[in-house]
Parts: structure tokens; sequence; C-alpha cells
């Protein structure tokens, strides 16, 4: 929410000779989100956006800090600046918005993200999340949850591990990645894990019996590779491989493709039918456009991100999401609130509660 590191945006984008620390990170990782979103018109700028997320007060981050400085994680500078560069940098998808911009720390971002705050809490001692805990392990915690508030530690624990291997009984699934849980062909009861089928064997008895970068092709019961770029799908049962959709064009064919960016050829017969968060197709053009922005007639019920389309004299027009202080209540048009903000008291949009700091477990 705070601005605590003046011209972050320029060390993500430009490189910088100060390293990330501790104390800085929670702050740097808000604004590069913020430079990311902002340029992905989920925020109109990035001082919006800071004004709008709490990530640099957040009691997770606190909490990190105070497990820090008891020794139960340690702070991995580079991994921290290689985050904050890959986040920044971030493609403008729709599926990316709520899982990193809204999720619950930075975990949820880039890969490298998750090595930033390294845990050394061992095996079944206690922990409050799970970065604290070393290796493999997760902060495991009671299924009947928390009776007094959110700090009931949990114990680091390493969640199960490869599963019964191949010629092992099983009970119908749970079987390591290479194997999986064949059954009775009388009975249909689970027997023992199988190696998993190669392309061209057949997949009638189980679905699921395909090596795990095939698919089970149910128009003939037989494992294939996914579908690569510009293969066919418009059977109804190709899948197409990693990071392809299986896309509609405006003549009724459907072929495997990225989603078309801002300016590309694109059909209307999708959703999404681009790649960009804040873009549309066009129906004249057939391109990918921009989304109406505020105090323009709303396209489809669609609006820019930081925007939202209300009813307005018999037609829809595009209104902006409140920022904070802004008004959210009836007199308002009952408008969202931007990014965590939440309407609060008076009918404006506020900060959320605080997030308690929980002590650090003994």
């Amino acid at each position: 929410m705070r601005t605590t590191i003046a011209g972050l945006v320029l060390c993500v984008t430009a490189g910088c000779a100060e390293p990330a620390t501790p104390d800085d990170f929670a702050g740097e990782y808000e604004q590069a989100l913020c430079a990311w979103a902002s340029g992905c018109a989920v925020f109109q700028s990035p001082a919006q956006c800071r004004e709008s997320l709490v990530w640099d007060t957040s009691g997770r981050f606190q909490y990190l800090l105070a497990a820090l400085a008891a020794e139960r994680v340690k702070f991995d500078a580079e991994a921290a600046e290689a985050c904050l560069e890959q986040v920044s940098a971030q493609a403008c998808e729709r599926n990316l918005l709520e899982r990193v911009l809204f999720s619950v720390g930075p975990t949820a971002g880039p890969a490298v993200c998750a090595d930033v705050f390294v845990g050394k809490v061992r095996n079944y001692d206690p922990c409050l999340n799970s970065e604290e805990c070393a290796g493999d392990a997760v902060c495991g915690f009671s299924p009947f949850g928390c009776e007094e508030d959110m700090c009931c530690p949990g114990a680091c624990r390493v969640l199960g591990g490869a599963g019964p291997q191949i010629g092992d009984a099983c009970s119908g699934s749970g079987c390591a990645d290479d194997a999986f849980c064949a059954r009775d062909p009388n009975t249909f009861l689970p027997t023992v894990c199988t190696a998993r089928r190669k392309a061209g064997e057949s997949c009638v008895d189980n679905g699921n019996s395909c090596a795990l970068e095939l698919y089970c092709d149910f128009s003939e019961s037989i494992c294939r590779e996914r579908t690569g770029e510009g293969g066919d799908c418009s059977s109804g049962w190709v899948e197409c491989a990693e990071g392809l959709q299986c896309y509609s064009s405006d003549d009724g064919g459907r072929t495997c493709r990225t989603l078309p960016n801002e300016g590309q050829s694109c059909s209307t017969n999708n959703y999404p039918p681009c790649a960009r968060l804040d873009n549309t197709c066009d129906e004249t053009s057939r391109k990918c456009v921009k989304l109406p922005t505020a105090g323009e007639p709303c396209l489809d019920w669609e609006c820019q991100p930081y925007a939202e389309c209300k009813p307005n004299a018999g037609s829809q027009v595009c209104v902006l999401r409140g920022g904070v202080d802004a008004g959210c209540g009836e007199s308002a048009g009952w408008v969202q609130c931007l990014g965590h903000l939440q309407c609060g008291e008076g009918d404006r949009c506020r900060e959320p509660e605080p997030e308690p700091v929980c002590d650090v477990p003994e």
C-alpha cells in the first residue's frame, strides 16, 4: 500500500547496484506487481495500484521477517531480484491476474519467487507457514481449524511420497507418476499399479492410463500426443499441447494455437478471444483491440479491468472502480473497489483490517 523504495520500476527493468533486502522486499514485490498490472490496464497507474494493494503491510510478510530474525528462514537475495524482475515482466494474460495479483504471496508468482524465503524448520517441528519448512515439507494444520484466532501453529511435514510402484497393489488411485491403477476386467475392482501406456496403445479400459505427456482420444480410445500449433482440433476429442488453445475460426474450423495478441486476427467465437486481459475481438475488424475505458459504452458488458460496466439511461457505460476513499455504496451505484480495497465505513473504499502478525512458535 505504501511506497517504500523510490525508483523500483527502474531497478526492476534496468538492474540495480543495491541487492534486495528482506526489510524492503515486500514493498519491492508490490511495486513489481504494480509495474506489471498497470501495464496490463488492471490499474490506471502504478501509483493507483500501490494505493489499492496491501502486500507491503501484510501480516504474512511481517511474520516472515520475524521468522528470519529467529533463524527459521533465510533470505536469498539473488532469488528475490530474479523474482522481482520476472514478476514485472509477466505477460498480460487473464489466467495470471487472480493467481498472482490477489493470491496469498510471492509463492503464487513465477517459480523463482518460492525460493526467496528458504525454510530451515525440521519435519514435525512447529510452523505457521510453509516458507519456514525445510526441503519439500509444508506447514500442515489441524483439520478442525483454529479455535481462538488465525495464529495456531501447525507442523512441518512432507506430503505423501511417490506412491505405490508398478506391480504394487492399489485401491483406485495414488500410483507413482509412471503408473496407473488397473482394474479387473470382470469385477472392475482396482488391482495393481501398471505401467502407463505409450502413444498408439489402447486406453479403452481406462481413460487415465496414458503416459502423462499423452491423452486418451476417446473417439478411438487410443493414447495420442497432444496436438501442436496449427493442428486440427475440431473433433472435440483432441487436446492441444501446453500453452495452446483449441481456437474457433469464423468459418467454423478449430485449430490449436496461442491466443492472438493485440492487433492480431481473432474470432468472436471464443472466450477469451484474445491473450491480453484488456483486449477483446472487434466484430468489424476481427482484430484484438483494447476494451472500452471509463466513460465509453460497454462492449458486451466488458470494460478495461480498472473499470466496470453499469446501466445508464437505458444503455451501458464503463465506470471507474473505486480507489481509496471513493464512494462504493448505493449513491455510487454499488461500484466495486479496486485491488484489496473493501467497501467499508461510510460506503467508501477502505483498506481491509490489518492481518494479525503471529508470534513465532517456540
